[in-house]
């Protein structure tokens, strides 16, 4: 079920006792529990217990739903990873979703959409499925226009492709990144992309977005320019150490399916100016050359931390030694 569906349910005041959401947009969680909350207590005081499997027995996360007694009130249980219940306790989870109690509700989350296995086929054959992957690139300018008329200012078409460009690997940063923007330009009805290019962390984070996409590309010497200038606006090769490494993991988790790519499915987020490149990167490199760049940033990130070293050095070598 799409999440514009399941909140207008709600607001309808069609409220299941169980849901399941899937996908680890952390903005889209929040609204679907937000909007819940607002609709289940109304005027009431908003009662939640976060449950996780991870700090709980299964035994404490079970106790804690179907307990009752005469003064309970009304609750909402939030179980992230609810796979993570084992032997009986997975079983009474299911039960509890094919039979729920009367009086409270409870809310599964599981931040991985494309993992399947036997125990959530049955959960989903009993209880809503709601989508909470971020949106495709499509979806996430309406996003950005959503965003921004809710803070009372308005965004050309061309903003809004670089904002997706820039900060569109989740809702979450999007969001983020929107209300600082919203800031900066004070009483100003209107963002222009003048605002975005001028405020000093889209700055970055564009110049970083050009040199990973230079070194899919294979470009050497745009590579080491466009590296060099990081390093003199701020940049380490310590901050550009989990960049890189994101990159190389999502080539090589394309790799490891043989070619087959869902985009926003990867383990990592990404923007998705580079997210919808990585199938033509997965061909220009190697598993060999893969390996070799997670290994080369493990050495650098280990040097980092226990030894001096030169940044441009670490840099041009690295990049020399991957596409030289």
């Amino acid at each position: 079920m799409k999440l514009r569906q399941a909140i207008k349910d709600i607001e309808n005041d069609f409220i299941n006792p169980v849901y399941l959401l899937k996908g680890n947009d952390y903005f889209l969680q929040n609204l679907f529990l937000k909007t819940l909350s607002l609709k289940y207590f109304k005027d009431d005081i908003v009662r939640k217990m976060l449950l996780l499997p991870d700090e709980m027995t299964g035994k404490e996360i079970v106790d804690s739903i179907t307990k009752t007694d005469l003064f309970s009130k009304k609750t909402i249980y939030i179980l992230r990873e609810p796979q993570k219940l084992k032997g009986k306790y997975s079983s009474d989870l299911l039960e509890l979703c094919r039979d729920p109690m009367e009086g409270q509700i409870v809310v599964l989350i599981h931040d991985e959409w494309i993992k399947k296995s036997s125990f959530f086929t049955k959960i989903e054959n009993a209880v809503d499925v709601i989508d909470v992957q971020t949106p495709f690139a499509n979806d996430l300018k309406k996003w950005v226009s959503y965003l921004f008329n809710q803070r009372g200012k308005k965004i050309d078409h061309n903003c809004k492709r670089l904002l997706v460009d820039l900060a569109g690997d989740s809702l979450w940063h999007l969001d983020n990144e929107i209300e600082k923007l919203c800031l900066l330009v004070g009483k100003r009805d209107n963002v222009r992309i003048d605002d975005i290019k001028s405020f000093s962390g889209w700055g970055r984070d564009k110049y970083r977005w050009e040199f990973l996409l230079s070194l899919g590309e294979k470009k050497y010497s745009k590579t080491i320019e466009l590296g060099k200038n990081l390093l003199m606006k701020n940049e380490t090769m310590a901050s550009l150490i989990f960049p890189l490494t994101q990159f190389f993991q999502e080539i090589l988790f394309i790799k490891m399916n043989k070619g087959t790519f869902l985009e926003n499915r990867g383990y990592i987020p990404i923007a998705p100016s580079i997210r919808k490149r990585l199938p033509d990167y997965s061909k220009r490199f190697t598993i060999k050359e893969i390996s070799l760049a997670l290994k080369l940033l493990g050495s650098i990130d280990r040097r980092q931390k226990t030894a001096y070293s030169q940044d441009e050095t670490e840099l041009t070598q690295f990049i020399g030694s991957i596409i030289g």
